[in-house]
């Protein structure tokens, strides 16, 4: 059995504050409870809302041997360039950072959500057989077992890490006080790939969640484009149970 574990990393008082933040790490944490986001145990969910970097890496250490690690981070961000430096980081607080590449539990398998701005700030001073007998074990016993599902189409993936971002590089994310646009719309995705036939089930593999997330919030705020960076992988992880 696969070993998981959830960090969903928010911020919502950096000013201007933002309570959507805190609707994304409910909902996001509802729907990994959820048979819909894979059964998660509340156990294997760490909140971190309003924390300092220091528990951020402590999670992350934690996290460094478990088979899948899926973090989401809500709030505040901006792309840094200059001295060195050309990556994106979020805001923790009014005065501390954390880089987006840092955010790595340097496991096998994980899948990082970022929803934050990524507006340019120049520095200047510094395997299907394996799930298709998932499918069948449970419903020889006359139930959908979701969690050895999602476990086994977890494995069943090549290790990697997975970003994605909810803008591209020099946008902003938009918040309407309800959530993340992005994060709101990639947890409903699931639904435009639920099966026919109410009798049969299905993976939905976390690219297609994606692409069905970044049309919608595109067509909701453009030219918010969110961006997936996978690199040249053709296996995903699942991301729903449909």
């Amino acid at each position: 059995m696969a070993t998981r574990q959830a960090i969903l990393i928010g911020a919502a008082k950096v000013k201007p504050e933002l309570p959507g933040v805190i609707v994304d790490v409910n909902d996001i944490k509802k729907f990994l409870l959820s048979n819909l986001g894979g059964a998660w145990k509340e156990s294997e969910i760490v909140t971190l809302v309003d924390q300092p970097p220091a528990a951020v890496n402590r999670a992350l250490e934690t996290a460094k041997y478990k088979d899948y690690v899926f973090i989401t981070c809500s709030g505040h961000g901006e792309h840094q360039v200059g001295k060195g430096l050309d990556e994106t980081v979020m805001y923790l607080n009014e005065k501390e950072t954390i880089s987006i590449s840092s955010i790595n539990p340097r496991n096998a398998r994980h899948f990082l959500v970022v929803d934050v701005c990524r507006h340019i700030v120049k520095i200047e001073k510094e395997t299907r057989r394996a799930i298709m007998d998932a499918f069948m074990e449970s419903a020889a016993k006359g139930f959908i077992d979701y969690r050895k599902i999602f476990d086994d189409a977890i494995m069943a993936c090549s290790e990697g890490r997975i970003v994605a971002y909810s803008c591209d590089i020099n946008q902003a994310a938009g918040d309407d006080g309800s959530g993340g646009i992005f994060t709101q719309e990639l947890l409903k995705a699931p639904r435009d790939f639920s099966p026919k036939n109410t009798s049969s089930y299905g993976i939905v593999r976390l690219d297609k969640a994606f692409e069905r997330a970044q049309e919608m919030t595109y067509k909701k705020n453009a030219p918010q484009k969110p961006v997936l960076n996978a690199g040249r992988r053709q296996d995903f992880f699942p991301f729903a149970i449909v």
